[in-house]
């Protein structure tokens, strides 16, 4: 029989649930990115003249991490991508 315990309370999110809270923001030509928890994530754009800028992935354990990225032209969408 195999019993699996957890640390945490009932109804506490564990930070081994992986990344929480993550959001996304263009601004003119920057784009900009974050996220909370465990994981490893990328801050990805599309510009105004059809490129497409990304950042390099962002690994965190428990924390917060931030990161930008900037077109040549105007940002006009921005997206987080999880790494599984």
């Amino acid at each position: 029989m195999l019993v699996v315990l957890s640390a945490a309370a009932p109804g506490v999110a564990s930070a081994a649930e992986g990344l929480h809270s993550c959001a996304a923001a263009v601004d003119g030509k920057a784009a900009s990115g974050r996220c909370e928890g465990r994981g490893s994530f990328r801050l990805v754009a599309s510009c105004a003249d059809g490129t497409t800028v990304d950042s390099s992935w962002l690994s965190i354990s428990n924390g917060v991490a931030t990161t930008k990225v900037r077109c040549r032209s105007n940002a006009a969408h921005a997206w987080i991508e999880q790494r599984q």
